[in-house]
């Protein structure tokens, strides 16, 4: 069978050719895979060969190297490498001829094909000789095609963007000469031009040692700043997306550039298109970004009596140039624009937020004059462009908002009631942003009412204005977090006028536009979680309400998959504010507990992750409140349990059911036993399964502890199989240079030491601590690397230190030499000068155990 009619077939709209055009791939896959693979690499290489058919085999033999799933992709690689030699050096060679193509979507696909296989092939030093070869194609005499040249920059540009950087660091040289060349003043080509300015934008993570070097660095930095100036838009953006990267990669070598790149930003921003000025304006932004960072480093670097870094304050001298063209920016609204369109207005915003972060309340007098100005015109874009601009500073500046915010509250109020939609959204917006930033503009002054009363008279404008007015009284409520017990700070008097404008919006036929119906009911949440011990007879009145409708949610007609999403997330979101409710109103819920339980059953029997979470978060919450009557439910949620313990590809709801058997040991404790046997396996499969987040590992590991303390003795049964499996976690060795998996090591180990204390305990309240000695050499051996070892944390340190306590505590004097190790000693001492109470308070609790052994 002809393979190009087969690869169009495999695209057919019709059924039939598609079906068996696609059994005839697989099968051809799964008799000879070398065979198949070079099949497909001839025939994207083949100029004779219909076009599409090129491109799709380039399109399936890249899907048989690469995989956005890990397990997929390794075992992808390793049946790669595995193939003969010389099959992959024909495929190799074939694609790096067809790189040549003069058809675009074949060199194209080639380009791709060759950085999947070196993705395989250089990190197993199988192919070292591929980069000097691409360096060829840009530097050979006499000068390669333009198709060549531009499918090989293509080529490094992917190769670069995803392989490790330690992988080709020695050859940075070699891939910043063949970009350089492309991005020449003397190439005449604009697609060249426009591969190599995207190659370099993913190579500049290689070419740390070539930044060092002030002439090397010079040069990248003029051909950079010379594609900025480009006739072509494209190789324009390129150009300001390097500069971008290299402001967050290498600001401390921009100093001796920055007034070139001053000039040649701003002057973007005044007069270029769009899709570039997004670009000069992020790199403002960036610079803000890295200034943040460096000015808390100082600080903190002062805090300390340590060198600080260097900030070169680059927004700060910019300040008076650049913000008034930032605020311009703002007037260039898209009318009608969704949050999640990004323009230049929102950029323009955006960088303002974070100038202010920067120079602070400098940004005052630059801005309000401009909100001065345009907050009373006529044009809408005006009037919006001036709240924005207010809002936009309201972090950042500290002594002189505060009396602007005070004089701003009348002139929001009355433009909260604008006629145009975007200028009323806006004004809401700002509202809630003092809300959240500024709450003591707001409490107990004059002007708390009338703020309230406005923000819900906007609950029944257009669905964007209402979910930003849920918002707004949404951090009121956090606002009140800390006044439990103030009478003259209470939400009393409105939470329950507030509570049934919220659900009365979550009822309107556009209540699922821009987020309204999720704004309300977190609103609702975040009301109960701060209300004051005043409120809880109103908090009483909500669960038969949120009752009623979750029971309705069953009856809905769903006839699409939009339907279904609706369905879900109003469960979801009951589930969520059920449980706040239950969190505030803790023994008293138990008046609703059956018919909450009856109805988070029947949303756990839905399959759906999203709505399961919310569900069991429920029911953990539930049997923190009525703890031991939890038990009658016991025979009817188990499945459910073992249901969400088992979900290991939507690792969050196995998380959150791992979290409920902890919820689940504390309340029920010794009532827990009959059910421990299916919990403890279904736990240790999780450990052994491969395909599970190790995210979920370390609190499984600290369940074990959980379950020990709640059965006490009744654990014993399980130790044979549960103890060798801690003693082998606790040899877990990762990366130390990744500080993602430093981060995960330290919890994996905490959860070990949260495992063994919660046995040592448990055991010891039934007089069995016996039964644990003979893992005490081991516990105090791990302890002691632990200790050893710079990278562990505050907690980490104190949990192994609380360790050491229940030894000597469970053990008695049998353990005393054990105790009495140096490392033991230095341990408390250090453990002992803390800053930490918590880990003072245990290191002084183990110091009087081992003294009194």
């Amino acid at each position: 069978m002809d393979l190009s009619q087969v690869l169009l077939n495999a695209q057919s709209p019709n059924t039939d050719l598609r079906r068996d055009a696609e059994a005839f791939l697989q099968q051809c896959e799964a008799q000879n895979r070398p065979l198949y693979m070079y099949s497909l690499a001839v025939e994207l290489s083949n100029e004779r060969k219909p076009s599409q058919a090129r491109r799709l085999s380039g399109i399936v033999l890249k899907n048989l190297l690469y995989s956005r799933e890990e397990a997929r992709n390794a075992q992808l690689a390793e049946q790669w490498v595995a193939m003969d030699v010389n099959v992959r050096t024909q495929i190799k060679q074939l694609i790096l001829a067809c790189l040549a193509s003069p058809l675009f979507e074949a060199r194209h696909t080639s380009a791709q094909v060759c950085a999947k296989i070196a993705l395989v092939e250089l990190p197993r030093a199988l192919w070292p000789e591929l980069i000097q070869q691409l360096v060829n194609n840009m530097t050979s005499l006499p000068a390669p095609a333009d198709e060549l040249k531009q499918a090989t920059l293509e080529t490094l540009g992917f190769i670069c963007e995803e392989i490790d950087p330690d992988v080709i660091q020695s050859q940075s040289n070699q891939v910043l000469t063949a970009v350089v060349q492309g991005m020449r003043a003397e190439e005449p080509n604009d697609d060249v031009k426009l591969a190599a300015a995207n190659a370099l934008y993913n190579a500049l993570e290689f070419v740390k040692s070539n930044f060092d070097h002030e002439a090397e660095r010079t040069y990248i930095m003029a051909v950079v700043c010379e594609a900025t100036l480009s006739q072509n838009i494209n190789i324009r953006v390129a150009g300001f997306e390097c500069l971008v990267k290299i402001a967050s990669l290498y600001y401390e070598k921009l100093p001796q550039y920055m007034q070139k790149i001053f000039s040649i930003t701003l002057e973007c921003i005044k007069k270029d298109k769009e899709n570039v000025v997004l670009q000069a304006i992020e790199f403002w932004s960036t610079l803000c970004d890295e200034e943040v960072y460096l000015l808390e480093e100082i600080q903190e670097a002062m805090e300390q009596g340590q060198t600080p870094p260097v900030c070169h304050q680059f927004i700060k001298g910019a300040l008076v140039f650049l913000v008034p063209l930032v605020l311009e920016t703002l007037t260039k609204q898209e009318e009608g624009a969704d949050e999640d369109t990004w323009n230049v207005a929102m950029a323009g915003a955006t960088c303002l937020g974070l100038i202010a972060n920067v120079v602070k309340d400098d940004i005052v007098n630059v801005v309000i004059p401009f909100v001065q100005e345009n907050i009373t015109k006529p044009a809408w874009r005006q009037r919006e462009a001036a709240l924005m601009a207010f809002g936009s500073i309201l972090e950042g500046p500290q002594q002189s908002i505060s009396p602007l915010i005070v004089q701003a509250f009348p002139v929001l109020v009355q433009h909260s009631k604008d006629q145009e939609e975007q200028v009323q959204d806006t004004a809401v917006w700002v509202l809630g942003r003092i809300c959240q930033l500024h709450p003591t503009a707001i409490k107990g002054g004059t002007h708390f009412e009338p703020l309230l009363l406005t923000l819900l008279e906007c609950l029944r404008a257009p669905p964007k204005v209402a979910s930003n007015a849920a918002w707004a009284i949404h951090n009121i409520a956090e606002a009140f977090s800390d006044e439990f017990t103030r009478p003259a700070e209470t939400l009393a008097p409105y939470i329950m006028v507030c509570c049934q404008a919220f659900l009365q919006a979550t009822e309107r036929d556009d209540a699922s536009d821009d987020h309204l119906r999720v704004s309300c009911y977190e609103a609702v949440n975040a009301l109960v979680t701060n209300s004051g011990d005043d409120c809880v007879a109103i908090v009483e009145q909500l669960p038969p309400l949120l009752m009623e409708r979750l029971e309705k949610t069953f009856a809905l007609q769903i006839l699409t998959a939009e339907d279904r999403d609706i369905q879900v997330e109003l469960q979801a979101l009951l589930c969520g504010v059920l449980q706040s409710c239950t969190q505030r109103l803790g023994k008293k819920v138990s008046v609703y507990s059956d018919r909450m339980m009856q109805l988070l059953l029947q949303v756990l029997n839905i399959k759906s992750a999203s709505v399961h979470e919310e569900a069991l978060m429920a029911v953990g919450q539930l049997i923190n409140a009525i703890e031991a009557d939890f038990e009658k439910y016991m025979p009817y949620f188990q499945p459910y349990l073992h249901l969400g313990l088992r979900n290991y590809e939507d690792y969050e709801v196995c998380t959150i059911a791992v979290g409920v058997v902890g919820d689940l040991c504390r309340a029920l404790e010794k009532k827990l036993a009959p059910y421990c046997s299916d919990i403890v396996s279904l736990l240790l499969q999780n450990l052994q399964n491969p395909q599970l987040h190790r995210s979920v590992k370390p609190p499984i590991l600290s369940c074990f502890g959980d379950i020990a303390m709640a059965i006490g003795a009744a654990f014993l049964p399980y130790m044979p199989v549960i103890m060798p499996m801690l003693q082998q976690a606790s040899a877990t060795t990762v990366n130390m240079d990744n500080d993602e998996m430093v981060d995960y090591l330290n919890e994996l180990r905490e959860g070990i030491f949260e495992a063994y204390t919660g046995i040592l305990q448990g055991l010891r309240s039934d007089e069995k601590a016996d039964q644990a000695f003979s893992y005490a050499n081991h516990l105090v051996n791990f302890v002691a690397h632990v200790y050893a070892d710079q990278s562990r944390t505050e907690s980490l340190t104190r949990v192994a230190l609380g360790v050491l306590g229940d030894i000597g505590h469970s053990f008695g004097p049998s353990v005393k030499s054990l105790l009495q190790q140096q490392f033991v000693r230095d341990l408390v001492r250090e453990c002992l000068s803390s800053d930490n109470d918590s880990t003072r308070d245990v290191a002084k609790w183990v110091e009087d155990t081992i003294n009194k052994l």
